[in-house]
């Protein structure tokens, strides 16, 4: 502990030192030297810090890209080193071998240190000046200076600039384009953007020329280009005319598609598999955009290593024995086998979809790909999982669930009106540790049908599903009697009759003789939207979800669930996300107020729970219930953990928002430090919502139109937010602002007690974003 104090105060000694002053220099070249003003001091020193003065429409940060030079980004090993070694030096006493240790650390790490150098900051500046001019600024000056600034204590290059007015265009002229038919002409002025009176920027011209020639090449004209566009300025430097000339070459078709296949040492894939990859066919104008979305889907089919789509030159001969060259061409689709087997164990970290609980275990899978021929992917796994690992740090049990599966993947087994479909199979057995002493067993068959739509819809992609399962829930009876010889009074047995109902119902379907072996039959179909521009990080878009599952055999419902989660960037650095998630279920044979002929048997894990990591984050995983229609009302509540754990709700309403922000990289911070500041951000959150219509006699049914607004949580708090390559890590701290399952202080400043204690706080812990 004592070792810090004189760390420390080095530390505060370093930061606040001065360095070394210097200035510059005046030095002249060609149009945009002569407008550079440049001039400086005798010496040399280190470049602490680089400014932009005079900026109006340009940002610092565009502007730190066109420059050279750099400022020294020194690590804190260096600055305590060094100000040990300058303090020591001057003691006569210090032994020999300390100033040679700390001589020796300050030269392993002088390429930390980076120094002015006048020619640089002369070459910045005419680079500045042409960047200026590429974005309409042509009567832009820049000046230099270098200095040791009084008010920061660095030696600083400041960079003067008058940016002056913008050019605006005036006329864009494309030449070249007479011979294209109209249809290709529509789509080019589709992707236009440009117009008279917008800034020029050379850059967005060069935009707009390259989404010309991409419309061109995705229709046949694959020699497509642009010659280097002339930008015509007036004399005031106001106005700009474009001018560019496009040359758009021969448009031709695929005469002839060539599948090519080095199996490098492994099965071969058949062709058919290979040719519905395909989003072209002979007799189609060439396309670029479909030569690539062909690669991408070969690619995902993960047989391959290397996947390499292009034209190859083939003679074909017309009708007169002529060249057919310069109206059609041949497509060689060329394909290199990857290795099909692959076994490993390894730690399983990973979030479930749509509800995003975080879940941890260990894991060993056996995979082959490419069983049949047809990139068929089996694969036997053998799991450990805790799930949903934010209840640790909440003070719940953990459930625990030992899984064995086989699948069977069949990515694209068969194509119909463009739209390729595929299959996957899934065989299990799972054995989960509810909460103790109540285990469920599991046996499961399922079946998925992917089908990808169109990219540009709202729903992107459907599945349809079917899965047929048996659960066995093991020591239900001692359970169930633990739960009786707690019920103090003839209510509370009715009550815990009540609650257990559906159990009850599983567990003698599984004594009737006449019951099928499987417990459920489920069919559903689900409707899903992507449109993020970063699935695990995303700064845009949205996201949508929509199912729909029938339950039949020792429990008959619909299930219904609509989950929405939306993305928009306010700010380089900041965020704003939103939440909307409902789901409801429909028991098809519940008879209110008879508690023998009622069932609300429903699979538990298809049941609504609400508070946890990715829900209500002010309450804990699955403890939240509306007050009205949720809550088991007993007098001894010993049992409230077994009912949270095991018997869930019909209703769900939850919704969402959160602001996110990243931290800049700091400046002068050692890498590792200064990296690990810029991949981390805080949040601010609100959450709103409850579960409602528990699954009990008692009180599915019972929720009013009014429990939607008097019996939902407002939750509010901050969080934590580390970047990492499968998702931020993230950690939230939140209160309920307002708790309709509280007596007193419902809203946290009217009556409520110790608010910043402990006990009226939560803490939650997951991977990758809440929503």
């Amino acid at each position: 502990m004592f070792l810090l104090i004189p760390i420390i105060i080095a530390w505060v000694i370093i930061e606040s030192s001065p360095a070394f002053a210097l200035v510059m220099q005046d030095t002249s070249e060609d149009r945009h030297r002569a407008r550079s003003g440049m001039n400086v001091s005798q010496g040399f020193g280190e470049l602490e810090a680089i400014e932009f003065v005079g900026l109006n429409e340009t940002a610092k940060e565009d502007l730190i890209g066109v420059i050279v030079s750099r400022e020294s980004d020194l690590s804190f090993t260096r600055r305590l080193t060094y100000y040990y070694y300058e303090n020591f030096r001057r003691n006569p006493s210090t032994p020999k071998q300390v100033i040679q240790t700390l001589s020796k650390v300050q030269k392993d790490l002088e390429e930390e240190l980076l120094y002015f150098n006048p020619d640089k900051a002369s070459d910045d500046s005419v680079a500045l000046l042409k960047y200026l001019d590429q974005n309409g600024f042509h009567n832009a000056t820049v000046t230099w200076k270098f200095e040791y600034n009084l008010s920061t204590y660095q030696n600083t290059l400041t960079f003067y600039i008058d940016e002056g007015p913008r050019a605006q265009i005036d006329t864009v002229v494309y030449r070249g384009l007479y011979k294209v038919p109209d249809s290709v002409l529509k789509e080019i002025n589709d992707v236009r953007d440009i117009e008279r009176g917008d800034p020029y920027s050379e850059a967005g011209f060069e935009k707009e020329l390259r989404a010309i020639v991409a419309v061109l090449q995705n229709n046949g004209y694959y020699r497509a280009y642009f010659e280097p566009p002339v930008v015509s300025i007036s004399d005031d430097g106001r106005h700009d005319t474009l001018l560019a000339k496009i040359e758009p070459g021969s448009r031709v078709r695929i005469r002839q598609i060539v599948f090519t296949e080095d199996l490098n040492g492994y099965p071969s894939v058949n062709e058919s598999m290979r040719r519905r990859q395909l989003e072209f066919r002979e007799g189609d104008w060439y396309s670029k955009l479909k030569l690539n979305q062909t690669r991408a889907s070969l690619i995902s089919l993960g047989c391959f290593e290397i996947v390499a789509i292009d034209t190859i030159t083939v003679v074909f001969l017309d009708s007169t024995d002529m060249s057919d060259a310069d109206s059609a061409v041949a497509i060689e689709v060329f394909t290199r086998n990857a290795k099909v087997y692959d076994v490993g164990t390894n730690l399983l970290v990973f979030q479930t979809a749509v509800d995003n609980y975080l879940n941890v275990g260990v894991g060993a899978t056996a995979q082959y790909k490419n069983t049949f021929g047809g990139a068929q992917v089996t694969s036997i796994t053998a799991q450990y999982i805790l799930q949903d690992i934010s209840r640790a740090f909440q003070s719940q049990t953990l459930e625990s669930e030992a899984l064995l599966s086989f699948v069977l993947a069949w990515p694209n087994m068969a194509r119909v009106g463009g739209i390729r479909l595929g299959l996957q199979t899934n065989t299990y057995y799972s054995y989960r540790l509810l909460t103790y002493p109540f285990r469920l067993a599991s046996f499961g068959l399922g079946g998925r049908l992917p089908v990808n739509l169109y990219s540009y819809t709202v729903f992107n992609g459907f599945d349809l599903n079917l899965s047929l399962e048996r659960q066995v829930p093991e020591n239900f009876d001692q359970a169930l009697g633990t739960a009786l010889n707690d019920a103090k009074t003839v209510q509370d047995t009715a009550t815990v009759l009540s609650t257990f109902n559906q159990f009850s119902v599983l567990d003698a379907y599984l004594k009737n003789p006449n019951s099928m072996w499987f417990t459920g039959i489920y069919p559903g179909f689900n409707f899903r939207g992507e449109h993020r521009d970063n699935p695990v990080n995303p700064r845009r878009g949205y996201f949508l979800n929509f199912s729909v599952e029938g339950g039949f055999g020792a429990g008959e419902f619909v299930r219904f669930q609509f989950f929405n989660a939306a993305v928009t960037t306010l700010d380089s650095r900041l965020i704003l996300a939103t939440k909307v998630k409902l789901g409801h279920i429909q028991l098809l044979n519940f008879k209110p107020g008879s508690a023998i002929d009622t069932n609300t048997y429903v699979p538990l894990e298809r049941q609504f729970f609400a508070g946890g990591a990715a829900s209500i984050r002010s309450y804990p995983s699955r403890l939240l219930h509306d007050p009205h229609s949720g809550v088991v009302d007993l007098e001894n509540n010993s049992q409230e953990n077994i009912y949270s754990n095991v018997v869930g709700s019909g209703t769900l309403i939850e919704l969402g928002i959160e602001l996110r922000y990243t931290f800049a990289r700091p400046r002068g911070w050692n890498a590792l430090w200064a990296s690990i500041v810029e991949k981390s951000g805080i949040t601010f959150f609100i959450d709103a919502g409850n579960a409602f219509n528990r699954l009990t006699v008692d009180l599915y049914g019972t929720m009013r139109f009014e429990d939607v607004y008097k019996g939902s949580v407002l939750a509010a708090g901050l969080g934590y937010r580390f970047d990492t390559p499968v998702g931020p890590i993230r950690i939230d701290y939140a209160t309920s602002v307002y708790d309709p399952l509280r007596t007193e202080g419902q809203w946290i400043f009217r009556g409520r007690t110790n608010i910043m204690g402990g006990s009226n706080w939560q803490i939650s812990i997951g991977l990758g974003h809440a929503f």
